[in-house]
This record gives structure tokens, sequence and C-alpha cells, in this order.
């Protein structure tokens, strides 16, 4: 890989602190035991916390 390659590389990949983001956010979906509590705490369905999860994964 050129130099080049690697700085198209660094601007196409997610920061690290995106990637621990997403992460999170994707862990958090499926932890059941979260999602419940979340659902309970807004007067949500666990479908309803699991979507608004999706959007912020979908968020820049």
């Amino acid at each position: 890989m050129s130099n080049n390659d690697d700085a198209n590389f660094v601007k196409e990949s997610p920061s690290f602190q995106e990637q621990q983001r997403r992460q999170i956010i994707l862990n958090s979906m499926e932890n059941i035991d979260y999602l419940l509590v979340i659902a309970c705490q807004q007067s949500k369905s666990v479908q309803q916390v699991r979507y608004e999860l999706m959007k912020k994964l979908m968020e820049d």
C-alpha cells in the first residue's frame, strides 16, 4: 500500500471513537436486560428502544 492509499484508508475508516460508539450501541441492542430497563424507564416497548438505538447507529 502506498502512502496515498494509507491516507485514503484513514479518511474512509471510522475513527476509534466512532467504532467504539457503534460497538456500544450494538452491544446494547443485544442486551435484553438493558433493553427492558430502558423500555420500562421510558414507558416504551423493547422494539421501540431497539429502533431508537438503530437510528443512533445510523447517525454520523
